[in-house]
């Protein structure tokens, strides 16, 4: 559509330069030239969204400053024919401020050059009906403008309505695509860890030991350390636990915070909970990573009867 304007435009100049033998004076229509070009290249400038007001308005002025300097030097006795280039380089200006979302100033533009020409018109032999002939094509061009903006901008909300749509169907999709993965991997994991102890209670026939019971308590409660726990649940802090739970002790691995924590961290909190669940030999043992903002990342608390100091209380620092 620029390449298609700037054309148009150069089709007008030339226009303008063939005639300049019907005129009674060259240099105001060499002076609107320059004028009609600027404000051209200022309203074609590729920027997103709407045309700005400032470029708008300029615009319009120069519509009317070349429409007056043209007027001015045109014959008053005879048709001014292609001299009269000012004429489509007005409306050229209006229809583009019309097509980059400035309708209403369009449209001012449109009754101001009206004015000026019927104005111009009505001291020539062309007379008040002349005039009005003349701006039917200014108001026919910047009305077929109107309905291609309105239809360029209803097909851009289209346009972002699908895009929103398809992105949303994508998330979707992929949301469930992770989500089947993570539960087959969750399911695998489950079988693996649990399927051999399940295995000989599966028979009708087996009597469950108290061995196998519990075994399977202590995988229930790995399980529950590793919904409950989330990032706290490592690999080394759940062997820990399973020790420590078959000395009797109690353990919580609670995770209160969705944030992950860098891997350097994680390895280091991870190495502190082995170790306090490796000492303790009785009493409760309580990892807990606590809601983010504040000051403390994670505590661990360890309380014993037996404990001649009292409990035991480790905290990591948010920062």
């Amino acid at each position: 559509m620029i390449i298609l304007c700037s054309v148009f435009v150069a089709v007008q100049i030339c226009l303008g330069l063939l005639s300049l033998d019907l005129v009674t004076a060259a240099w105001p229509v060499l002076l609107a030239m320059p004028i009609y070009v600027a404000a051209v290249a200022v309203v074609l400038f590729p920027r997103p969204g709407r045309l700005p007001r400032g470029p708008a308005i300029a615009a319009l002025a120069a519509a009317a400053a070349i429409t007056v300097l043209v007027s001015s030097v045109l014959p008053w006795d005879i048709c001014p024919g292609y001299a009269a280039w000012h004429l489509s380089a007005s409306y050229t200006l209006l229809v583009v401020v019309n097509i980059r979302g400035r309708v209403l100033l369009s449209w001012i533009g449109v009754v101001l050059s009206a004015l000026l020409v019927t104005v111009w018109t009505s001291g020539t032999t062309m007379g008040l009906v002349g005039g009005l002939m003349l701006n039917i094509a200014t108001v026919g061009w910047v009305l077929v403008s109107t309905g291609i903006g309105h239809l360029l901008r209803m097909n851009d909300r289209k346009v972002a309505q699908y895009s929103s749509d398809a992105r949303a169907a994508a998330d979707w999709h992929a949301a469930e695509q992770a989500l089947n993965v993570a539960r087959t991997q969750w399911l695998e994991h489950v079988r693996m860890v649990a399927g051999p102890a399940l295995a000989p209670i599966s028979d009708p026939a087996h009597t469950v030991t108290e061995e196998e019971r519990r075994e399977l308590q202590l995988i229930e409660a790995r399980f529950r350390d590793e919904i409950r726990g989330r990032v706290l649940a490592t690999e080394e802090v759940l062997e820990a636990a399973r020790r420590a739970r078959e000395r009797g002790v109690t353990v919580q691995i609670l995770d209160d915070s969705p944030r992950d924590f860098e891997p350097r961290t994680l390895a280091a909190v991870s190495q502190k909970v082995a170790s306090v669940l490796d000492e303790a030999r009785t009493g409760t043992v309580t990892a807990r990573a606590r809601p983010q903002g504040g000051r403390l990342a994670v505590t661990i608390v360890a309380s014993s009867a037996e404990a001649p100091d009292g409990p035991m209380l480790v905290e990591f620092p948010e920062r």
